[in-house]
């Protein structure tokens, strides 16, 4: 799915939280929304994700007008920082969650969740965790179950929120590396949040640097780092 984001702008009362932002992400891409805390990188991404609505400027995907989409109608999966996979459930029944809370003629019988969530399972490369109650893992292990749980739903799009942002140095790399692995694997469209370059550089395919709510420059990682459009990125990029 490609999106198309239209003069999109938020206020929150007399708060200016996104001026008007215009972006066009090709399907399949790998995206980053790189800055500071306060740029609006995540209002943007709520925004797209049915969370937010904007105050003005409109959202398309695949060229038709998702503004006033609910969150259901988006088909997004959600990667949050904090996880929040349900404690009292298992591995395998978080993952499931998704598809056994669709209306009853939409849902997929057992024996089918049951092999989506163990195809899901291979995928994140924790075969053998369904019957582990969060508790038990590492925060690595939560972190890439919570990506399984948001394609369990088989989005349209993969939205993710600073998804690293709790982890470690080692486990934050060798996380980034699976996101890759996955995305190259589903094809999906996916955007994701940081206030880290080197994330948003080893990462996307596409790199968004926004400061005060504004689009700064929009560019390939390579020419982001090379050719600069502002101070604000040469500063940002560099430190």
């Amino acid at each position: 799915m490609y999106i198309d984001i239209d003069e999109l702008a938020k206020e929150f009362g007399t708060s200016r939280a996104l001026h008007p932002v215009s972006l066009s992400i090709p399907a399949g891409a790998l995206v980053a929304l790189l800055g500071p805390s306060g740029s609006g990188k995540t209002t943007l991404l709520r925004i797209l994700g049915g969370l937010e609505f904007p105050t003005s400027g409109r959202v398309l995907f695949d060229g038709k007008d998702a503004t006033g989409m609910s969150v259901q109608e988006r088909r997004a999966g959600f990667v949050f920082q904090h996880y929040a996979l349900f404690r009292h459930m298992t591995v395998f029944e978080n993952i499931a969650f998704g598809l056994r809370a669709r209306k009853r003629r939409e849902r997929p019988g057992e024996a089918e969740i049951g092999r989506r969530v163990n195809r899901l399972l291979d995928l994140i490369r924790l075969p053998n965790i369904g019957g582990r109650y969060p508790s038990q893992l590492s925060g690595g292990q939560r972190q890439r179950v919570a990506l399984a749980r948001a394609l369990a739903i088989e989005p349209r799009m993969l939205l993710l929120d600073e998804p690293f942002g709790a982890l470690d140095a080692k486990v934050r790399k060798e996380l980034r590396q699976g996101l890759r692995e996955i995305h190259d694997t589903t094809g999906l469209t996916t955007i994701f949040v940081t206030h880290d370059q080197e994330e948003a550089m080893e990462l996307a395919d596409l790199v968004v640097v926004m400061s005060m709510g504004r689009i700064e420059q929009i560019g390939k990682p390579a020419d982001i780092r090379s050719r600069p459009s502002s101070d604000f990125v040469r500063a940002f990029t560099a430190a």
